[in-house]
């Protein structure tokens, strides 16, 4: 028995390694898909979380059962991604890195200003934050803006059909300690 279970904890914990490399990745995919891969996982395709299955530390495969869907996330060497799908009837084709996102591998890629930087624990809670109070999915919701300061760390996240980004503040371990609708709350 113990020779059984020493193989699966070691290909479990390589899976886990291989799994928190996954990028934050915003997309559109022809046919009016939107993908959403939070850093580290999980995929959402149109908001629905996916069945994530690590190839390798470089490659993913998230599938949609409810579309026949198949989204493919490639990690280059840079750490950029690379975002494409195959559905039902032979349809494939690249998808295209939302601004979000593209804004994303930038700030990752080049050296971070003082005034603006990358916080994924305080970026990931707030989306959660957000998409607990406003009952929309995650992978519809984008963060706008990370801000670090004395105070703690400012993450503005934006929602489909808000007409202004929600405000989030964590520390420095990303514990949202206050949340707040920067509009009108009658446009919530």
């Amino acid at each position: 028995m113990r020779t059984l279970l020493l193989p699966i904890a070691i290909a479990a914990l390589f899976a886990f390694d291989a799994q928190a490399k996954l990028p934050l990745v915003n997309a559109t995919c022809p046919g009016e898909l939107e993908v959403h891969a939070d850093q580290g996982g999980p995929v959402y395709i149109n908001g629905q979380e996916a069945k994530l299955k690590v190839v390798n530390e470089n490659y993913y495969e998230a599938k949609d059962a409810a579309t026949g869907t198949t989204i493919s996330i490639s990690v280059n060497s840079d750490g950029s991604a690379a975002v494409s799908y195959t559905g039902k009837g032979r349809a494939n084709g690249i998808c295209e890195l939302t601004e979000s996102a593209a804004a994303d591998l930038a700030a990752d890629a080049a050296p971070m200003a003082a005034s603006s930087q990358s916080h994924p624990a305080s970026e990931a809670a707030c989306l959660a934050a957000v998409s607990k109070k406003t009952n929309v999915p995650g992978g519809k919701l984008s963060v706008v803006e990370t801000l670090a300061g004395e105070a703690g760390i400012s993450v503005s996240v934006r929602a489909p059909g808000a007409d202004a980004p929600w405000a989030c503040m964590t520390d420095q371990k990303g514990q949202v300690w206050n949340l707040s609708y920067t509009g009108s709350e009658g446009k919530l």
